[in-house]
């Protein structure tokens, strides 16, 4: 048999949902492994954890298993007041890779200290420790390998359940709620002007959390020679990754120095050396959702397979910068992200 079908990996399934929009997960809930082995997923309680955790997880059964063959899951959303559910195959060689490539990271090596009782930090290769589900509304179902990195393994489309049999012995899995029209009433005093609104005029979509997916081939660019030794990077659509100075930092640098497919991203953080020696952490603390969100769109839309080129310019002094995102064709300031510099002295 294959070996990205057999072989065993320390992780446990979560799942989250988006902040403001709940869900609660029902039977089924399981990661399926190829020899019918269940990994199973939390449920039994309500979710809003939003889609920048790593979500809601305990360990059930076996801590090492090989990669899942398929998911099954149902739940229900309380803003749209239906039941969902589905059975997705999943990219088992794919997940299988992302595992065993894993990442570098700078910490303990808690597998050396196991075993050494030496626990002094140092650079060394880890791997994601989870499976996460996260669930929007419309039936939307994103998966994601989630450790300190966090990467997207597919976008998946359940079922809505009709109200009847089927539906209803759904809802008697929610133990604790026996009335539905009061828990319907009870929950909508507790969402926000937003989704209240969305909810009460029929508007509840997955188009946000399919939006934070897509994904453009830009790059990071800056105004004065700087060699990022070390960077941490967040995306709205929940993945992140970064790299710890290693001896292949200029291949790993290729990922946000080179026009690579990526989502568009949530915050920043650059480690950067200048020619004269000196250290800096350059940070975007947070961008505005709806500025950079619409920004990549409108570059992509005025040149539909050109590049973008996020350039963040820095003084000389190092006191003042700013964010710019461009293309070919237009160029557009980001005045509404949150930055930071600070002094690195070592």
């Amino acid at each position: 048999m294959d070996t990205y079908k057999t072989e065993k990996f320390e992780w446990d399934g979560d799942a989250t949902a988006p902040e403001g929009y709940p869900m609660w997960i029902i039977y089924p809930h399981s990661f399926i492994l190829s020899d019918g082995y269940e990994a199973v997923i939390p449920n039994d309680s309500r979710m809003e954890d939003g889609w920048e955790g790593s979500g809601r997880s305990w360990s059930v059964g076996e801590s090492n298993k090989a990669m899942p063959d398929s998911l099954k899951i149902a739940w229900y959303s309380y803003t749209e007041d239906k039941f969902y559910k589905g059975n997705f195959k999943m990219p088992q060689e794919k997940i299988y890779q992302l595992f065993k490539d894993g990442y570098w990271i700078y910490g303990v090596n808690w597998e050396k200290a196991d075993k050494s009782d030496d626990y002094t930090k140092e650079l060394h290769k880890e791997t994601f420790s989870a499976l996460t589900v996260g669930l929007a509304p419309k039936g939307m179902v994103v998966v994601w390998a989630s450790g300190q990195n966090k990467i997207e393994i597919g976008r998946y489309q359940a079922e809505a359940v009709p109200e009847g049999e089927e539906a209803d012995k759904m809802w008697e899995q929610i133990t604790y709620l026996k009335d539905r029209p009061l828990v319907i009433k009870q929950r909508m005093a507790g969402y926000t002007p937003d989704v209240r609104e969305e909810v009460l005029n029929g508007k509840i979509s997955s188009k946000k959390w399919d939006d934070y997916r897509l994904r453009y081939a830009w790059k990071i660019i800056f105004n004065q020679s700087l060699e990022i030794y070390d960077y941490h990077i967040y995306f709205f659509n929940s993945e992140k990754f970064g790299y710890r100075s290693t001896s292949d930092q200029a291949s790993y640098n290729k990922i946000i120095l080179e026009n690579k497919s990526k989502a568009v991203p949530n915050a920043i953080d650059l480690s950067v050396k200048s020619p004269n020696g000196l250290k800096h952490l350059i940070r975007v603390d947070s961008f505005d959702e709806e500025e950079i969100i619409d920004s990549f769109k409108n570059l992509a839309r005025i040149s539909p397979n050109g590049d973008i080129t996020m350039q963040i310019n820095v003084d000389e002094s190092f006191k003042e910068m700013n964010v710019v995102l461009k293309n070919d064709f237009k160029q557009i300031v980001l005045q509404k992200c949150k930055t930071k510099i600070f002094f690195v002295n070592k």
